[in-house]
């Protein structure tokens, strides 16, 4: 046997393990998941096949379309906070200042706070009755009665959104932290001998510099936002009126939480959503090539 085949086989053997545990946790199931979408099932004994009923059945449910919609009001209003306010604190915390850490510790903490905790706190925050925001506005003369934020349905999904973007703001600050300090000086500081201004220098330099790492953001964000499922249901579990039914509290509750549990239908809806997440991370991975990548 050549020296290059014995490579070949040498490298395959190490990789053996890893392919195995690949196809049993990842491609076994991804397959197997697809079958179920096919067959109606309510989870305990036989399947009963149905094709593409599933898919029909769904593509034809208003419910579907307004989760939908919810998902991308959720996924525009909460990219574009994230993403602009962490570009903005990346810009302030990029500096050597004394303590500076301190504050970015701060920004970072609720990244890591689970969501069932922020789901709660939160709640606590916006009760009409003991709320802490509630309380402040009033103190402050901004309004004269309690506003029921989670309970009122042209309120209650910004408001979930709201919390979205002060839990995530902080990660896309590490992210653009990071591109911010792989920047080259020596571009501002050509750019200070030819008398550029500050907003110039952060138009011309920083923001393209910045390019990838926005795409980058802008992709985690989207993902996210079409895959928010903790927060909604701990909060409002879809309510009320279904004013904050996102694709997976409605994939939730006709799996799970209804009488008639079906998880063919339930898991439809999840390959759906994995279409649509496919397809937003590949045309963010070709806008992320389309120049100097």
């Amino acid at each position: 046997m050549s020296r290059a085949r014995k490579n070949t086989v040498l490298a395959y053997a190490f990789l053996t393990p890893a392919l195995i545990l690949f196809f049993t946790f990842i491609v076994y199931p991804f397959i197997y998941g697809f079958y179920i979408s096919l067959n109606k099932w309510n989870g305990f004994g036989p399947m009963k096949f149905v094709g593409f009923n599933n898919y029909a059945s769904v593509l034809k449910d208003g419910l579907f379309y307004t989760s939908l919609l919810h998902n991308v009001i959720y996924a525009l209003i909460s990219v574009v906070g994230k993403v602009g306010l962490a570009l903005l604190l990346a810009l302030l915390l990029n500096h050597s200042l004394k303590g500076i850490s301190v504050f970015r510790g701060i920004f970072f903490t609720p990244v890591v706070i689970s969501f069932v905790a922020v789901g709660i706190l939160w709640q606590r925050i916006y009760d009409p009755n003991i709320g802490l925001l509630d309380g402040l506005l009033q103190t402050l003369g901004l309004m004269h009665t309690p506003i029921d934020w989670l309970g009122n349905p042209n309120l209650s999904l910004f408001s979930i959104i709201l919390v979205d973007i002060w839990k995530w703001t902080g990660y896309h600050t590490v992210i653009y932290l990071a591109g911010l300090q792989i920047i080259s000086r020596d571009f501002y500081e050509s750019a200070d001998i030819d008398g550029a201004t500050a907003w110039q220098k952060l138009r011309y330099i920083t923001l393209p510099q910045l390019r990838q790492m926005t795409i980058i953001n802008i992709t985690i964000a989207c993902m996210g936002a079409f895959s928010v499922f903790d927060l909604v249901y701990i909060m409002t579990n879809g309510g009320p009126y279904q004013s904050t039914s996102v694709l997976l509290t409605y994939m939730y509750n006709i799996t799970f939480a209804s009488s008639n549990s079906n998880f063919g239908y339930g898991t439809t809806v999840a390959y759906l959503l994995f279409v649509i997440i496919l397809a937003i991370s590949i045309v963010q991975i070709k806008n992320m090539n389309a120049k100097d990548y």
